[in-house]
């Protein structure tokens, strides 16, 4: 007569198995978390560097020369409406200072101009009551003097989320910021 032995696990083989595959499946789900974050972050980087070439270009396609009825728009970069520092007057040719640039207290930079960026990538003022999520500042170290074309040169910072300053030591903070993207550029004269 032959004997059939039961084979089964024991419930301490059935403890220590579902321990360890827990133990894997919260080291699995840790790691996804981890990844997702970094996907957040990989994007708004990506899209923080889309939008400073994309200010790039804008300011670089920006003409300086005032002409009758444009007093509102000259000087003004096109998509973002950023102020030059500076714009050039019909007929004279000279080079004006333009009111509108808020001028630090710093020597090293002469003015500065910012606005906020929209999900639709669309200027918006920052102070409004729904803050938006990108803020571009232009800060201007470098403008031609009146008669005398020369390269124009700006520090361009993309910073997220968007806050009430244009000072260059807070958007770059990352302990006030969740990021940032910057490039200096230079401008040939008009």
């Amino acid at each position: 007569m032959r004997s059939k032995s039961k084979q089964a696990f024991s419930l301490v083989e059935l403890a220590l198995a579902l321990g360890v595959v827990s133990f894997a499946l919260v080291s699995v789900l840790a790691l996804l978390l981890v990844g997702v974050r970094s996907n957040q972050i990989s994007m708004e980087e990506t899209r923080a560097t889309y939008l400073l070439s994309v200010l790039e270009a804008d300011l670089r396609n920006t003409h300086p020369l005032l002409t009758e009825g444009d007093a509102a728009t000259a000087g003004k970069s096109l998509i973002y409406k950023l102020q030059l520092p500076y714009y050039v007057e019909p007929g004279t040719e000279k080079y004006v200072v333009n009111p509108d640039i808020q001028p630090m207290a710093t020597t090293l930079i002469l003015g500065t101009t910012t606005t906020g960026i929209n999900d639709a990538d669309k200027p918006v003022n920052i102070t409004s009551s729904n803050r938006p999520g990108f803020q571009a500042t232009i800060i201007y170290t470098s403008v031609p003097a009146a008669n005398n074309p020369d390269t124009l040169q700006a520090r361009l910072i993309v910073n997220w989320p968007s806050m009430l300053d244009t000072d260059p030591a807070i958007l770059t903070d990352l302990n006030k910021v969740k990021g940032f993207v910057e490039a200096t550029v230079s401008f040939p004269a008009p």
